[in-house]
């Protein structure tokens, strides 16, 4: 705005020379008086004076026209207004003299600044820079403007003139650099919490993988501890069998001959008349026959072998009568509406193990005198069930796993590993109920039903 001004000054002054002295307002006369001339151009010289100072001294930047020595030769107000010197002391005095007064600085930044941007006017080419006042803290942004004489003659002759626009830019420069610096700073944060979600991310990769290994670990634990429970329970029956087998075959023949050979010595004893020999050997025989009784009892509850002979529906049924006989105070009913061919053979060990379990909790845990066992076919299921009128579980919240000892949780466990499930309630009007479901397949649904 600054150069517009001072080139429309010029210009207007420039044609005034050149209109005609009527259009200038002025009396026609053959010979123009010189003097009219110049008081014409004087009075447009001092109207675009007075144009140029209001103009430069309503700005709030230090405007100063340069001369070729690079000198002042005229600045607006504003000197006054930064504290820098009077308008009239700014004439003759150089940018650096006027920007840094008393300037004592071998290598001042801001007269190198100034060294470079007036080459660059000599040149013809306007220059730029900020300057950063550290003392103060004040940021100058210093701009020369070439004005006047654009011809190379000129420049040779080092005519060149130029406008010097100083403006305050502190508030600006500031801003700038505290955003910079925040941009830094927000950088420098974005790249921390970067890497730390990465790590975190990592961690968690971390963990994940860790998890899913103990979780595998785990499934093959729980799987091999399912596999040894079975083997155990397997090698249980297996064992239950031949120490069954054992009793059986070795001490229970070797009572039964004992038992025979003192039959015959009381047969012998009595022809002989030896009635005291007699009543000893009778005891003798007694508690051989009480042995052999006792043997039977065990090889039964390790093996039944009505279990092996008939099937488990059977055992079931013989087993109910057994525990009627040895707890008579029980009212047993026995609702067996299976066969033993309905039953698949994997089955039929598990059935009969879990009905023996459930009537040895009745009677010891119950207070019952009714128990009830029923053993059914429903579709693709099986079930057993053993209800008594006992006194129940005492507490409602009573975890089943744990009524009864071990019992209950092996008859889970058991149950469980061959399909089924286990559960237990009140019944009603009193006393518990306990139920196993096992799940058939259809290829055993099939078979039972063909045979």
């Amino acid at each position: 705005m600054i150069d517009e001004v001072l080139l429309q000054n010029g210009d207007e002054m420039a044609r005034v020379r050149a209109r005609p002295a009527a259009a200038r307002g002025v009396r026609s006369t053959k010979k123009t008086p010189a003097k009219t001339l110049d008081a014409d151009v004087h009075q447009i010289v001092v109207r675009a004076k007075r144009e140029w100072e209001s103009t430069v001294d309503a700005l709030k930047k230090v405007v100063c026209l340069l001369a070729p020595s690079s000198r002042i030769v005229r600045a607006n107000r504003v000197v006054e207004r930064w504290g820098l010197c009077k308008v009239g002391e700014a004439i003759g005095r150089t940018p650096h003299e006027l920007l840094h007064p008393g300037c004592g600085v071998a290598r001042c930044a801001l007269a190198a600044g100034i060294r470079r941007a007036w080459k660059g006017i000599c040149e013809g080419e306007p220059s730029e820079f900020e300057h950063l006042d550290t003392g103060t803290k004040v940021v100058w942004h210093v701009a020369f403007r070439p004005f006047g004489p654009d011809t190379v003659a000129a420049r040779s002759r080092k005519a060149a003139q130029a406008v010097l626009v100083v403006s305050d830019v502190s508030e600006l420069y500031w801003a700038r650099d505290g955003l910079e610096k925040f941009s830094a700073s927000l950088e420098s944060r974005v790249r921390t919490r970067t890497r730390e979600l990465a790590d975190a991310n990592r961690d968690l990769r971390n963990e994940v993988a860790r998890r899913e290994t103990a979780e595998r670990a785990q499934r093959m634990s729980l799987n091999e501890l399912g596999r040894m429970s079975e083997e155990l329970i397997t090698a249980q029956e297996h064992e239950r069998r031949r120490i069954a087998v054992e009793l059986h075959d070795s001490v229970g023949q070797s009572l039964t001959a004992v038992k025979y050979s003192l039959e015959r010595v009381m047969a012998m004893l009595r022809q002989a008349g030896v009635e005291e020999a007699h009543s000893v050997v009778g005891l003798a025989l007694d508690g051989v026959q009480q042995a052999a009784g006792s043997i039977r009892a065990i090889a039964m509850n390790l093996r039944p072998t009505v279990l092996d002979d008939m099937g488990a529906a059977s055992a079931v049924k013989w087993f109910c009568r057994q525990f009627a006989e040895i707890y008579p105070t029980f009212l047993v009913s026995t609702g067996v509406s299976v066969s033993d061919s309905a039953i698949p053979d994997r089955l039929e060990t598990t059935v009969f193990r879990c009905a023996q379990e459930l009537l040895n909790n009745v009677a010891k845990h119950s207070r019952a005198t009714e128990v009830s066992v029923d053993l059914w076919r429903d579709g693709l299921q099986l079930l057993l069930e053993v209800r008594d009128n006992g006194v129940g579980m005492q507490d409602s919240k009573l975890d089943v796993t744990r009524a009864g000892g071990h019992g209950i949780r092996n008859l889970r466990e058991r149950a469980e590993m061959t399909g089924g499930q286990l559960s237990i309630g009140f019944a009603s009007p009193s006393g518990t109920v306990a139920r196993i479901r096992w799940y058939l397949m259809n290829d055993e649904a099939d078979k039972q039903e063909a045979k």
